[in-house]
């Protein structure tokens, strides 16, 4: 695709606004109808100094808080009451992810009680919802084997991010630091 690198004055006051709304660079290049590139957008907003990706994860964090006050009332402020909410939250995921390896060829002894729930991804450092509906989304919890040829028991088990999990999946130390090493060779300042 041939993008212009130009926009006029009043397609730049837009872009603008949309990066304090905290939409993200490829939306903002699609909402332009493509003039310009997710690139040339990023340029942008860090010329004016509007970091959207911050932005847009303050937004997220303020909706999530508002849906979760919305369902859970005042008790939401509780910190106590929240604590209990992920305990029964995580107690249930642990009891699907062990009927699900029950299915799958995965040893599940893990005791519940072993388990720590943080706040924030161990590997990425992203804040964990615990209260994520339906489909995964990048900071839902989730399970992880540290080692992948072993099934979930004792010692062999995180609550990580579920991006974190993906980004990991199935690769060795050795193939993950290779890519790292790649990347910070290849990077583009």
């Amino acid at each position: 695709m041939a993008y212009n690198t130009r926009i006029s004055t009043e397609e730049k006051a837009t872009l603008l606004e949309w990066l304090k709304e905290g939409k993200g660079y490829t939306e903002i290049s699609s909402l332009l109808g493509g003039k310009i590139s997710k690139q040339r957008v990023k340029q942008i907003a860090q010329q004016y100094r509007i970091d959207a990706f911050s932005i847009k994860k303050s937004n997220k964090k303020e909706a999530i808080s508002a849906q979760m006050f919305a369902k859970f009332g005042e008790r939401w402020q509780d910190k106590e009451y929240r604590s209990s909410l992920i305990y029964q939250t995580m107690r249930s995921k642990f009891n699907a992810k062990r009927a699900n390896a029950s299915r799958g060829k995965w040893d599940f002894t893990v005791d519940f009680g072993t388990l720590t729930f943080p706040s924030h991804c161990p590997i990425l450092g992203i804040e964990l919802n615990y209260f994520t509906d339906g489909y995964a989304q990048e900071d839902s919890v989730s399970f992880d084997r540290v080692d992948s040829s072993k099934g979930y028991i004792n010692g062999n088990v995180l609550v990580i991010s579920w991006r974190a999990n993906r980004i990991k999946n199935d690769g060795s130390a050795e193939e993950h630091q290779k890519i790292a090493s790649f990347l910070q060779q290849h990077s583009v300042s």
